[in-house]
């Protein structure tokens, strides 16, 4: 056979040609597959990196006391980076993190994370790994921020801390600056703060208008004998009274029982419930929270004053001279010092004199409510202060925050002189059960009316020992906290951290 005719024999021969092809196709599927492969898992290690990071940015922002960030704050952020893309993870290699701050806007800081993946199929073909990158950043978006800061200055707070000091209202005093310092700093941004200290009353009157205030007032005039006593009751004008500068019987009035400093009050009657006699009911409504007196008639919607010098008792001696005396010890005993309503402070120091003045006087029973329900006075925007609540200051809302602290478990005595008048005598709390009942039902319904205006409850248990009926109070469990006293600055520190909105900038 020549050569022609076995080169077109082997032409037209095709046996064995799929074997050669299939073995030529096979690379490329290799390296197809292969990269398919091996780019899922970078993918795969991509997202879990990009969620490593944003974890740890936002963990770090949180931590971040204003904006301020320190190694603290670095440290936060590499733990949640850590657990969130542990060291094994896809066997990767050279993992890194590096956390910085934004150097034109302080309140962002960014994170950048990369790390080498192992390829499984690709390093046949020199290919050994896949680097991957990501990018993370978060900021608080400081809205403006309305807080009242709602605090138990009763006697109990005169003790000393189980977590060591000499006194749980030093604790309070240092500790609440925490707050202060985890807002500060935030540019365009306005932080207001209200302040109501409490015992058994509220010290209020420098805030009201004269038209809250009344001008006729019930108070007890208990007669005793050899027989026993009765109560009787005695109408006593403002103008009969001596406030401020005003000693003996050179007589007041309500201007100048408003700014004495001593402008404790007695409670109105719940809007609806009777006025004479006062009848205060174990709900507390919208309405007793937002109505005012129109003018100086409408005594329904007016508020007594707290005047321990006006409720007398009178008992006969063996001569029998009639002697006088005070249903309480001494003239003022149990008002604390004056709130005062929402204000923006220069700074830390204008801040801190003003938690010591509102915190310098401590004594009086725990009466949770009349605290809870000033606290929704003063932040309301439908009620006394409306005028100066706005929901928004340009375009910007304005959070409003409720900060309640106690160190006690409700306690009324039924025979303290409070807000709520005395009660073995004039009997002005309605409800079921016991006294103390009656004003838990009242706390636990004034909280339910701030929630249900859009304010934020945050709730500390300063050495409480029972905390079951006032951590309901918080807007939820992640708003509530216990303190021995020892950590009162990181509590209230860890409040302001949760003030404002959190949010990934990428």
């Amino acid at each position: 056979m020549g050569f022609k005719a076995f080169f077109r024999r082997l032409k037209d021969d095709v046996e064995g040609n799929v074997l050669m092809l299939a073995a030529g196709a096979l690379v490329p599927l290799m390296i197809l597959v292969g990269g398919a492969v091996d780019m899922s898992l970078a993918y795969s290690a991509q997202a879990k990196l990009q969620n490593a990071c944003d974890s740890a940015v936002l963990a770090g922002r949180q931590s971040m006391l204003g904006t301020n960030l320190d190694v603290g704050n670095r440290a936060e952020a590499q733990k949640f980076f850590d657990f969130n893309f542990p060291a094994a993870s896809l066997n990767a290699r050279n993992v890194r993190f590096n956390l910085g701050q934004n150097p034109v806007d302080q309140q962002e800081i960014v994170g950048t994370a990369s790390a080498e993946i192992p390829t499984v199929i690709m390093h046949v073909f020199g290919y050994n790994s896949v680097p991957v990158a990501v990018n993370c950043d978060a900021k608080r978006d400081q809205a403006h921020n309305d807080i009242v800061l709602v605090l138990d200055v009763t006697g109990s707070m005169a003790n000393a801390p189980s977590g060591g000091g000499s006194a749980k209202i030093d604790a309070l005093r240092t500790g609440a600056s925490g707050l202060y310092r985890a807002l500060a700093g935030a540019p365009n941004s306005q932080t207001r703060y209200g302040i109501v200290p409490y015992s058994h009353t509220v010290n209020v009157a420098r805030s009201l208008a004269e038209n809250d205030i009344l001008r006729l007032q019930t108070f007890i005039d208990e007669r005793c004998t050899g027989s026993g006593c009765s109560a009787r009751t005695k109408t006593v004008n403002v103008n009969a009274e001596n406030w401020g500068s005003y000693t003996g019987n050179s007589g007041s009035n309500i201007n100048l029982f408003r700014r004495s400093g001593e402008g404790c009050i007695e409670e109105r009657a719940s809007v609806g419930e009777s006025s004479s006699p006062i009848e205060i009911h174990e709900t507390i409504t919208r309405a007793d929270v937002d109505n005012r007196a129109a003018n100086a008639g409408d005594t329904a919607l007016q508020f007594g004053r707290y005047a321990p010098d006006s409720h007398t008792t009178r008992w006969k001696s063996g001569s029998g001279l009639v002697r006088y005396g005070l249903i309480g010890t001494t003239m003022f005993a149990g008002c604390p010092a004056e709130a005062s309503r929402l204000t923006e402070y220069a700074d830390e120091a204008g801040y801190n004199a003003a938690i010591s003045s509102a915190t310098a006087r401590v004594r009086g029973g725990t009466y949770h409510d009349i605290g809870m329900l000033w606290g929704a006075r003063f932040i309301s925007r439908t009620g006394f202060f409306s005028s100066d609540n706005p929901t928004e200051i340009g375009t910007v809302p304005v959070n409003q925050h409720i900060v309640f602290m106690t160190d006690g478990e409700l306690d009324t005595d039924d025979r303290l002189y409070s807000a709520h008048g005395v009660e073995p005598f004039q009997q002005r709390t309605q409800g079921t059960g016991t006294l103390d009942q009656k004003h838990l039902d009242r706390f636990a319904s004034a909280c339910s009316v701030a929630k249900s205006m859009g304010v934020t409850v945050w709730v500390i248990a300063l050495d409480v020992g029972s905390t079951d009926d006032i951590e309901p109070c918080a807007t939820s469990s992640d708003h509530f906290f216990v303190s021995d006293g020892s950590d009162l600055e990181t509590v209230f520190a860890t409040i302001g951290q949760g003030i404002g909105n959190l949010r990934l900038t990428r």
